[in-house]
C-alpha cells in the first residue's frame, strides 16, 4: 500500500538557526493550484498537437470523402452550365420549330427563375419575400394565360381544312437515339475528308432492316444507282413536303405509286458512296431543306429527343 512520506524543508532564521519549516494551508493550497494549472496546461498542449497535427483514421476518411465530394461539385456545376446551355438552345429550336408547323409560338416556356424562393427564405425579409412571391404568381398566371391562348390557336389550326401536318414519323422502326448520325450542315466526307454540305439525317441501321414511309404521299422518283446516293426514293407529300429516302439495298415501290404512312418502302443499305450501312433521311417542303430531327419529337421521349439533337449537331463526319 502506498504510504506518503513527508519530508520536512528547513530554513534559516532570523537568529541563524537552521530549523524545521512547516507548511502552511496556504502552502498546501497554491500546490494543489499549480498542479492542476500544469496539468490542465499539459493537456491542453497535448490536445492542440492531436488536434491539428495528428489525424485519426476518422478524419483521415472524412477528408478522403469531402475531397471527393468537392470534385464531384466542380464536376456536377460544369455539367450543369452545359446542360443549361442546351437547354436555352432547345427552347429556341422549340420556338422554331412550332412557328414553322403551327405558324405559332412554342406552348410551353420554361424560361423560368433558377433559384426557388424556398431556398432564398432564411436571407430574405418577410415584406420581401412576399412581394417576389406575389410577383411570380403574377408572371405564372401570364404564362397559363398565353398557354392556354396559344393551345387554342394550335386547335384551330390543326382544326382547319387546310391545314396539312408535316411528316412527322421516324423512318426507321424502333429507331434509338444513339444510332443518330451527322444532321443537316457542314460536315466532313469520309471518302474525300472535305467539309461539305450535309442534306439530311444519317441514320444508322443494320442492313435489311424495313424503311417505312413517313406520311401519306406519292412516289415521285425511284432511282436505281451505285454512285452518290445509291438506291434512292423520294416520295411528295400534301403541303409541298417531299421526302428522300438514299442508299436502300431493296426498293418496294414503284414511281407513280401511292403509299400510305407506316408502308414499308425499302431496306437499308449502303449502296453508293455509303460508309456503312444507314438510311439517309432528307425532308424538304418545296425548295427549302429542312432538318429531319425537327419533326421526330411526336415518336420520341423528350430526353432522348434532345440527345438526338446534340448528336445530330455535334457529329463532324457524315455517312457518305
Amino acid at each position: 500500500m502506498f504510504k506518503f512520506k513527508y519530508k520536512p524543508t528547513y530554513k534559516l532564521d532570523r537568529d541563524f538557526q537552521v530549523r524545521e519549516k512547516r507548511l502552511t494551508v496556504t502552502d498546501v493550497l497554491m500546490k494543489i493550484l499549480l498542479f492542476l494549472v500544469v496539468t490542465v496546461s499539459l493537456s491542453l498542449v497535448y490536445y492542440l498537437i492531436f488536434a491539428f497535427f495528428i489525424d485519426t483514421d476518422v478524419e483521415k476518411q472524412l477528408k478522403s470523402e469531402n475531397g471527393a465530394y468537392e470534385k464531384r461539385y466542380e464536376e456536377m456545376v460544369i455539367r450543369l452550365e452545359r446542360l443549361e446551355d442546351v437547354t436555352s438552345g432547345l427552347e429556341d429550336r422549340d420556338d422554331r420549330l412550332y412557328e414553322k408547323i403551327f405558324h405559332t409560338n412554342a406552348p410551353f416556356d420554361s424560361r423560368m427563375a433558377k433559384v426557388s424562393l424556398l431556398e432564398l427564405g432564411d436571407s430574405l425579409e418577410e415584406k420581401t419575400l412576399e412581394a417576389n412571391t406575389a410577383r411570380r404568381i403574377a408572371r405564372n398566371e401570364d404564362r397559363a394565360r398565353s398557354i392556354e391562348t396559344n393551345f387554342h390557336r394550335i386547335y384551330e389550326l390543326v382544326s382547319s381544312p387546310s391545314f396539312v401536318c408535316p411528316p412527322m414519323q421516324l423512318p426507321l422502326e424502333h429507331f434509338s437515339y444513339v444510332r443518330t448520325g451527322a444532321g443537316v450542315g457542314t460536315k466532313v466526307s469520309p471518302f474525300t475528308n472535305v467539309p461539305t454540305t450535309h442534306y439530311g439525317l444519317d441514320m444508322m441501321a443494320a442492313s435489311g432492316d424495313p424503311v417505312l414511309c413517313v406520311a401519306n404521299g406519292v412516289v415521285s422518283k425511284v432511282i436505281h444507282s451505285r454512285k452518290k446516293q445509291g438506291n434512292q426514293v423520294i416520295i411528295e407529300h400534301a403541303g409541298g413536303y417531299r421526302t428522300s429516302y438514299a442508299h436502300l439495298a431493296e426498293i418496294k415501290v414503284r414511281q407513280g405509286m401511292r403509299v400510305k404512312k407506316g408502308q414499308v418502302i425499302a431496306t437499308v443499305g449502303m449502296s453508293g458512296n455509303s460508309f456503312a450501312p444507314h438510311l439517309h433521311y432528307e425532308i424538304m417542303r418545296d425548295t427549302l431543306t429542312l432538318d429531319p430531327v425537327s419533326y421526330f419529337f411526336k415518336d420520341l421521349m423528350p430526353d432522348e429527343y434532345a440527345d438526338m439533337v446534340i448528336l445530330s449537331a455535334s457529329t463532324g463526319r457524315s455517312m457518305d
